[in-house]
Formats: structure tokens, sequence, C-alpha cells
């Protein structure tokens, strides 16, 4: 983060969030302590020695989280129905998208946080690569920016059952308007509103993954022309989810915190790369 982006960043947590100084500790110390401890994964103890703080005092910091929260609910923004109408202007420059993806209003995958659960839980959270996590669901937009997230959903459940969770319990649930549509891979349900890719049957192998396109023959079929380019598209919200936990480590490096904490952790961090 540049130092004119922090400085905006602590005035804006001043001004709209209500974080505020103390007699011993500076707006831009808290904030920085927050980072720190986000961006990097290190123990209060290690930024404690850091910044010359005792641990209370970094564990008191740490609840600048609650502010980057409230930022994170403002930055994380649907578009509204008269953006939804317009065709990305990223889209309508780009040969291989543009007219056949003019329905496209954004990518939506899930990814996975890993997180530290009590012995009782881990069933709920383990996942099939064999650790407890949440799987967050997440819409992006062709400016690689977050527009939705469903946060707090166990490791152990299937991408369809976070969207069904996503669409049964959240009334604000952007779902895209007739002729709109996210692009989402195979795991997901091919149905109004949302786009996945050719599958391969039984007697026909279809091929989706880039790398498979990348490393091997050209496209066969017009099937396989067509995940070329949807894979090609829908990569965008992996790039997001890739630069995001680059930023971010406590989201990747050994858990440290309870479901609770991680879960606004993820909102909280996703705001700031939205910012």
């Amino acid at each position: 983060m540049s130092l004119p982006c922090f400085r905006t960043l602590c005035n804006m947590l001043q001004t709209n969030y209500g974080v505020k100084p103390t007699s011993n500790v500076s707006i831009e110390e808290s904030v920085a302590i927050f980072l720190r401890i986000c961006g990097h994964n290190e123990v209060q103890r290690d930024v404690g020695l850091r910044f010359r703080r005792n641990q209370e005092t970094v564990k008191r910091k740490f609840k600048v989280l609650k502010a980057t929260e409230l930022l994170a609910c403002d930055y994380i923004r649907t578009p509204t129905r008269q953006e939804l109408y317009r065709i990305p202007e990223r889209l309508q420059v780009h040969p291989n998208y543009y007219p056949f993806f003019s329905g496209f209003v954004g990518a939506m995958d899930g990814t996975h946080v890993c997180v530290k659960v009590p012995l009782e839980l881990q069933g709920m959270y383990w996942n099939r690569h064999d650790n407890a996590s949440l799987n967050i669901m997440a819409i992006c937009d062709l400016n690689m920016l977050f527009t939705y997230i469903w946060n707090g959903a166990p490791g152990s459940c299937h991408d369809t059952a976070v969207l069904t969770m996503a669409q049964e319990s959240d009334p604000e649930f952007p779902l895209p308007l007739m002729e709109k549509y996210y692009v989402v891979d195979s795991g997901y349900p091919n149905r109004q509103g949302f786009l996945a890719p050719y599958k391969s049957s039984r007697n026909n192998v279809v091929r989706y993954h880039m790398s498979q396109f990348n490393y091997g023959p050209a496209p066969r079929s017009k099937e396989e022309l067509f995940n070329r380019y949807h894979a090609s598209l829908r990569s965008v919200i992996e790039r997001t989810f890739g630069v995001w936990k680059k930023k971010w480590r406590i989201l990747c490096d050994f858990p440290r915190y309870s479901i609770n904490i991680h879960q606004r952790v993820v909102m909280a961090t996703m705001g700031l790369y939205n910012f």
C-alpha cells in the first residue's frame, strides 16, 4: 500500500468508521498494526516488538477490524440495475468475448480460507484438501473488484450448496436480470443467470481448463471453442482471488484466530482489496 493510500485509509477510518487515536497510539499506528497482522500473519507478540508496544496494546488495536468491516460494506458494492444493463467496456473491446458473451455481468466462484476449529467441528469444516476451511463464494467484475461475497459456509460444503445457501438466506443476493448472467465453472448448475461450460459425456470428452488448450491441440469442436473463451473470461475471478490472498497472508498461512474472527477478517480484507 502506498503512503498516500495509507493516509487516505487512516483519514477515512477516523472520519467515517469510528477509529480514534488514544493518548499513546495514533490513528496511523493503530491501522499499521492491524495491516501488519493481516498482511504478514505475524503473531501479536512479534508485532508488539516491531512497534515497541506491549502485547495487550497490539491486541486492542486489532479491533480496527470492526471499522474495516464497515468500510468493506461500502466498498464491496453490487452494481445497480442500470449498471447491469450496460455491457462492460472491457468486454466490448475484446474480440474473443464480444458479442458472444454480451450478457456477462460478473464471474462467480468459491475459494477456501483455512481456519482453526475445535475438534468437535472439524468434520463440518474439513474440505477435500484435508484441512479445515471456510468456503467463500464471491462475484467479481472485469476490473477484478469484488461485487458480492457470501462468507462463512463450512469447507465441507459443495459450491452449489453455498450458492443455494446464499440465495435462500440473503434477500439482497444479486440475481442477474433477464438475458444477463454470471460465468461459472462446472461445479455450478447451468441455468438462467448462471452460464456454465459444456461438460464431457461418456462418449464425448469436452475440454475446458485453459491449461488443456495452452499445452494441447486447438479446440476440436464448437463446444470446446466455447469452453476455451468461457474459461478465459471466467479466469478473472481466479486471478482476483489470487491477488487478494497474496496481499493478505492471514488468509493463507497457519490460522491463529477463531472461526468468527476469520470470517470477519475475510470481509475486511476483501473491502481493503477493493479500496
